[in-house]
């Protein structure tokens, strides 16, 4: 190898297998091809470029090709360099490189390899990348490679040299250009295992001229070094000779070809991010005597190369390498495949769960075309769904639509018939004797619910909301006091004193509270103010300091005076009661309304609290006015 004193020496320190090349051309001569000693093993087929070119020169040819999908600049460049090598011309047609007609694929060797993508990073020894490296001073090194072989490789440009993506052909440019094709290839030749070659029109010849692109194109020398190295093409080795069907992620894919096994090939793919490992999909069987594999594409793959890998062992197990534009991913329909529970109310109201494929963004839900009563999309394989109302004793098919079309699956649920309802609350339990008052009724199930009778009076707006919870307004009531609740359906079940009608009257809160440290006192009243009810009614103090004496004082006048730093309401007052608050500092004290009290009374009542916190040593809830119907 003709390497330069710098080189010499990364040698010596590294004990590593070098390939360089000069930038001073060398006397053709006639001697052949020498190998390095090393080949790549079936493992070793990657090759990723890390495109970190200074030079503007080595990425401005931005004109893309069919035959290097997603590919422009200097990575194209370095593809052209290694399909260069391939055991036959590339994609059938070998096109690619104008200069001089150079048909790419030539090697007629059991050696393929694949591209990777672009790296995120220069790498390390082993791990197939192409990179630019800065030095200042190269002497007369254009290039080198790192193995060793049979472990990978890495390959550096260094960027002292004027670096051109081609395609076309490049001036010299003052002896300082060099064509990126033309050297990936020569370095590429040392990955495979060849060194540097005695013929000085080989590729592999250990110099190159400045503005030259004739190493693109490999020679009869280089053609048998490869061929010592992996064998002359096999008549065994398998082969794709074209592509048809979808190219999309999610398509289905056919491959044309040649000597591919009755099952357990293997497909290669150029991989998103890829860390040097082609994506795959296993265990494909041929059909049509081994000439056609169908398989779809798998998410995580890119515009790149395709291969195909044989159950076999040694280097021609593996096909050439293919071409494939990737498109997006295909549309998928929703798929259902299984409903559960499967069976449900003729009322409807049964959750249920379906699980399937590609529901992500679904629309609609329909059970026998009815749309269910609810739907979630858990994920991307299930959904949550309600069942509407449906004919009991019938199958239905059960579909989903999302924004791609819609998958069903038929006789996929049962209508049967209604249960028999089961409640156990209600929600509010009290009301006026006028009745109006919506309530929540809920237990076990209320699906099929067509009545509720309170104290035997039906109530309106019946809704069932759910296959637990249904909700419906009271009727007027004929007296006050609890009454039993009955809900029919498919069968009947009760809450006996369920709802409790409760008589007239009205509390109104007057204000003029009064604070201490724990804020104020608060006096509300609840219940029936009718005279003679029998119901009666309830007031409760709240937020009141604990353990000290409350005074309450009531009146018939809701006259303000101030008093202890605050205002006291009924004044004057008739009755004052006296009592220690309890520990929790609330305190409720029932009653109720003497029959003799005439329509329209007004009572005024205030809770004043002796609390050392409050202004002068008291707080005062608000006033309470008692209004008697």
């Amino acid at each position: 190898m003709k390497l330069s004193i710098k080189t010499l020496a990364a040698l010596a320190v590294l004990g590593l297998s070098f390939g360089t090349v000069a930038s001073l051309s060398a006397p053709a001569n006639t001697s052949g091809f020498n190998l390095l000693g090393g080949e790549l093993g079936v493992a070793q087929r990657d090759f990723r470029v890390f495109n970190n070119f200074t030079d503007a020169s080595a990425n401005n040819n931005n004109t893309p090709h069919a035959n290097f999908p997603g590919a422009t600049g200097a990575v194209m460049s370095i593809w052209k360099g290694h399909v260069e090598w391939a055991s036959e011309p590339y994609a059938g047609n070998g096109s690619g490189d104008p200069v001089s007609g150079n048909v790419l694929g030539s090697g007629l060797a059991n050696f393929d390899n694949i591209y990777q993508g672009e790296a995120s990073n220069a790498g390390g020894f082993n791990d197939n990348v192409h990179a630019e490296l800065i030095d200042t001073n190269p002497g007369s090194t254009l290039a080198f490679m790192q193995g060793p072989i049979s472990d990978g490789w890495t390959i550096k440009y260094l960027s002292f040299w004027q670096w051109q993506d081609g395609p076309g052909t490049i001036g010299s440019g003052g002896g300082l250009n060099f064509d990126i094709q033309n050297i990936a290839t020569h370095e590429i030749g040392h990955s495979l295992g060849l060194d540097h070659s005695g013929s000085g029109s080989a590729t592999m010849a250990p110099s190159a001229s400045a503005g030259s692109e004739s190493e693109r194109s490999i020679t009869t020398d280089d053609r048998n070094g490869i061929q010592a190295v992996y064998g002359a093409v096999s008549g065994s080795k398998p082969r794709i000779t074209s592509l048809s069907g979808s190219t999309n992620i999610g398509g289905v894919l056919t491959i044309h070809g040649s000597g591919f096994l009755a099952e357990n090939n293997v497909a290669w793919f150029t991989k998103v991010d890829s860390d040097g490992v082609p994506a795959k999909v296993n265990m494909l069987a041929s059909t049509n005597g081994g000439t056609r594999i169908d398989l779809t594409i798998p998410a995580g793959v890119q515009d790149g190369e395709i291969m195909i890998k044989i159950p076999m062992t040694g280097h021609d197990s593996l096909t050439n390498a293919f071409p494939i534009d990737v498109g997006d991913p295909i549309a998928a329909l929703p798929v259902v495949d299984s409903v559960s529970p499967n069976t449900g109310a003729g009322s409807g109201f049964t959750p249920v769960t379906i699980t399937g494929e590609d529901f992500t963004g679904a629309t609609s839900v329909t059970f026998g075309g009815s749309p269910a009563l609810s739907f979630v999309v858990d994920s991307a394989t299930q959904i949550s769904a309600v069942s509407p109302p449906g004919t009991p004793l019938s199958n239905v098919t059960v579909t989903v639509t999302t924004p791609n079309g819609s998958g069903s699956k038929p006789n996929a649920f049962f209508y049967g018939f209604d249960p028999t309802p089961v409640v156990d609350t209600i929600t509010p339990d009290v009301g006026p004797l006028a009745g109006g008052t919506t309530v929540t009724i809920s237990g076990t199930t209320v699906v099929g619910v067509t009545e509720v009778r309170f104290d035997g009076v039906a109530g309106t707006g019946l809704s069932i909301n759910s296959g637990t919870e249904l909700e419906v307004t009271t009727p007027p009531g004929a007296m006050s006091g609890p009454v039993d609740v009955v809900v029919d359906g498919n069968g009947i079940d009760s809450l006996a004193g369920g709802f409790e009608y409760e008589g007239g009257g009205e509390f109104v809160d007057l204000g003029f509270s009064l604070a201490g440290a724990g804020g104020a006192p608060v006096f509300t009243g609840s219940g029936d103010l009718t005279p003679g009810s029998g119901v009666g009614y309830s007031t409760t103090l709240s937020n009141a300091a604990p353990g000290v004496l409350g005074f309450l004082f009531i009146g018939l006048v809701e006259s303000t005076q101030p008093f202890k730093g605050g205002t006291i309401v009924p004044f004057p007052f008739l009755l004052s009661v006296q009592t220690t608050i309890p520990g929790s500092g609330m305190l409720s004290l029932p009653s109720t309304i003497d029959p003799a009290t005439p329509s329209a009374a007004e009572i005024i009542a205030q809770w004043w609290i002796a609390d050392p916190t409050g202004p002068s040593g008291a707080t005062a809830s608000n006033g309470l006015k008692l209004v008697v119907p």
